[in-house]
């Protein structure tokens, strides 16, 4: 127990502690006896040099970079593809038209947001939280603009096979260009496991990333063709991540 003049000249100026020392300290006896001795967290320390020892390769390196760093990256492979497209000329610039310009340019605008909200820690604030909801939801939808445009154009001849299979080619080529953007996210994304949020988020920018290469490399206007080929593609891989999530909380 503590004791000496400078004890006992805080114990006249303290109640508290003047009831810890009362009828021979009793009080503060008991306590002292109550209070559980200090243990090693050694379990603790052991998962935490487990998870060290697994930051090893080419993703804890992209892992450990800052945020605006991963940030540019994610958005490299994206500028890459659409440059890659832009050199093949399989859709001349003037064919394409001022609408589907200015949402080719909405659709860059937003998936520079996704990006970033996909690689920011996750937010305390409610506010925050269902603006990463909403730039979702924006990510799988606003790509039907392009399918509303003025520019685009009716047809009959949707339901013939040629035309089912030239849905089909777009929607393949599309989500296969757009993979690795879903890859590259994974890999720069510090959680583990990686949540829910990002694998919504990634199916945003796979929506977004298809898109505007499709723009590029699809010179059909069709409305038809374009709900079926190009703008299913964001709402096909969130129902995927959606029933990955189910599977996951199931099992």
């Amino acid at each position: 127990m503590p004791s000496g003049p400078s004890v006992d000249e805080h114990v006249v100026g303290c109640p508290q502690c003047a009831e810890l020392f009362r009828n021979d300290a009793v009080l503060g006896r008991n306590l002292a006896g109550v209070a559980r001795p200090l243990t090693e967290p050694s379990d603790q320390f052991a998962r935490v040099e487990a998870a060290l020892q697994k930051e090893r390769g080419l993703r804890a390196f992209l892992r450990s970079r800052s945020t605006r760093m991963r940030w540019l990256l994610s958005l490299s492979l994206p500028a890459l593809l659409l440059l890659r497209e832009l050199g093949r000329k399989r859709v001349p610039w003037r064919s394409l038209g001022s609408w589907r310009l200015l949402a080719g340019v909405a659709l860059v605008a937003l998936l520079a947001l996704v990006l970033r909200a996909a690689l920011r820690p996750l937010p305390i604030e409610r506010r925050a939280a269902r603006l990463r909801s909403v730039l979702a939801v924006g990510a799988w939808c606003l790509p039907f603009l392009i399918g509303v445009v003025p520019d685009a154009q009716a047809s009959g001849q949707e339901w013939t096979p040629a035309f089912a299979l030239r849905c089909g080619a777009c929607f393949v080529y599309g989500s296969a260009l757009a993979l690795p953007s879903f890859v590259l996210l994974w890999a720069l994304d510090r959680g583990d496991p990686v949540p829910f949020r990002v694998w919504a988020l990634g199916a945003g920018v796979v929506a977004l990333v298809a898109n505007l290469i499709l723009i590029l490399h699809c010179p059909v206007t069709n409305r038809v063709h374009l709900v079926a080929g190009h703008l299913t593609i964001g709402l096909s891989w969130f129902a995927a991540v959606c029933a990955r999530e189910w599977w996951l909380r199931r099992v």
